[in-house]
C-alpha cells in the first residue's frame, strides 16, 4: 500500500485530535467527543493509501471544516439586517428613524421553499435579531404582499442560484413591480450574478469563490501544504464515489467544507455527511418530497 510523504511541519494525528477537542468545546460548542471522531475515522480503511495516512488526511480536512452554531447564525442574521438597512438608507435617501420605520411598514420578509426547510428557520432567527414584529413576515409568499413595496427573501445559502431563480420566475406575477432583495448567510459569485441578471440584488455575509473549494488551485485548505492536496482529493473522491457516486465531492462538484447546526448542505464533501454505508461525522438530514421517499429511506412502510 502506497504511503504518503508528509511535510515535516504537517501536524500529527495526536496534535490534530487535541485541536479538535478544544474546537468541539470552545468553538463549535457541540456534544461531540473523540469517540465520535474515531468512529468516523474508521471509515478510512486504507483502500487508497495506508490506513494511517488516510486518517491523518481526514483529520486535516475535519480541522478545516467550518461549523455554524446557533450563536453564529444569530450573529450573521444581525449582520444581514444591518447591511439591508444600510442599503435601503442609501438607495432611498433615508435620513431619520421615522423614514426607516415608514419603509419597514411597507416591507415584508419571506423565504423560498416550504415551511419545513431551512429558509423558514432563517426567518425565525432573523426576526429575533432584527427585532421586527411578526406581521412583517409572510410565509409562504401570497397575495398579502400586494400592499408592500419591498420584498425581502431570506435563506441560509445560495450556491448555484438555480432554486432562487426558479422561485422568482414562478412567482413573477406576485413580485412584478416590487423592490426585491435576497438575503443569504452564504452565497457564491455565480449565484449573485445569476440573480443580478434578474435585477435582484443579493446581500450576504460571505461570498464563496475558488478559495473555498477544498481541492481547487486556490484552495485555502491546502495553501500551506499544496503537495498534500492531490492525495487528499484521491481519498475524498475515492470514498465519495462509493457512498455518493453521482456527487462524490458534493452536489455539482461543490467541494465545500462547512455546515450548520441544523443540517449540512449537500454541496459539502460527502465524507463528512453521507450515511450511505458510511458513518458520518455530521449526519445530513435529507429532504424528502413525500412520505413514500422518507419511508423507503428507513426501510419500512406504514
Amino acid at each position: 500500500m502506497t504511503s504518503i510523504t508528509f511535510p515535516n511541519d504537517f501536524p500529527s494525528c495526536d496534535k490534530m485530535i487535541s485541536t479538535l477537542k478544544v474546537t468541539f468545546e470552545k468553538s463549535w460548542r457541540i456534544p461531540m467527543d473523540i469517540e465520535d471522531v474515531e468512529n468516523w475515522l474508521n471509515n478510512f480503511s486504507g483502500e487508497f493509501y495506508s490506513k494511517e495516512d488516510e486518517r491523518r488526511i481526514a483529520l486535516w480536512l475535519l480541522c478545516n471544516f467550518t461549523y455554524y452554531g446557533d450563536i453564529e447564525i444569530n450573529h450573521l442574521c444581525a449582520v444581514l439586517f444591518h447591511n439591508l438597512m444600510h442599503k435601503l438608507a442609501v438607495d432611498m435617501n433615508l435620513t431619520c428613524a421615522l423614514d426607516v420605520d415608514n419603509v419597514l411598514k411597507k416591507t415584508v420578509f419571506t423565504s423560498i421553499g416550504s415551511a419545513s426547510e431551512s429558509g423558514g428557520l432563517m426567518l425565525y432567527h432573523f426576526r429575533q435579531e432584527a427585532n421586527l414584529s411578526i406581521d412583517r413576515f409572510v410565509f409562504p409568499i401570497a397575495s398579502e404582499i400586494s400592499n408592500s413595496d419591498i420584498i425581502v427573501c431570506i435563506d441560509d445559502v445560495i450556491l448555484s442560484g438555480g432554486t432562487a431563480a426558479r422561485f422568482f420566475y414562478n412567482n413573477k406575477n406576485l413580485l412584478e413591480g416590487k423592490n426585491i432583495f435576497y438575503l443569504s448567510l452564504i452565497s457564491t459569485k455565480e449565484s449573485v450574478k445569476k440573480l443580478e441578471k434578474l435585477n435582484i440584488p443579493v446581500i450576504s455575509c460571505s461570498t464563496l469563490d475558488e478559495r473555498s473549494k477544498v481541492f481547487s488551485d486556490e484552495s485555502l485548505c491546502f495553501y500551506k501544504f499544496p503537495e498534500i492536496k492531490k492525495f487528499a482529493r484521491d481519498i475524498a473522491e475515492g470514498y465519495g464515489l462509493k457512498i455518493e457516486p453521482s456527487n462524490p465531492l458534493g452536489y455539482k462538484d461543490g467541494q465545500y467544507s462547512f455546515g450548520f447546526f441544523y443540517n449540512i448542505p449537500n454541496n459539502t464533501l460527502p465524507i463528512f455527511w453521507s450515511s450511505q454505508n458510511w458513518t458520518p461525522i455530521f449526519a445530513r438530514k435529507e429532504k424528502y418530497q413525500n412520505e413514500t421517499q422518507a419511508r423507503r429511506q428507513y426501510g419500512f412502510f406504514i
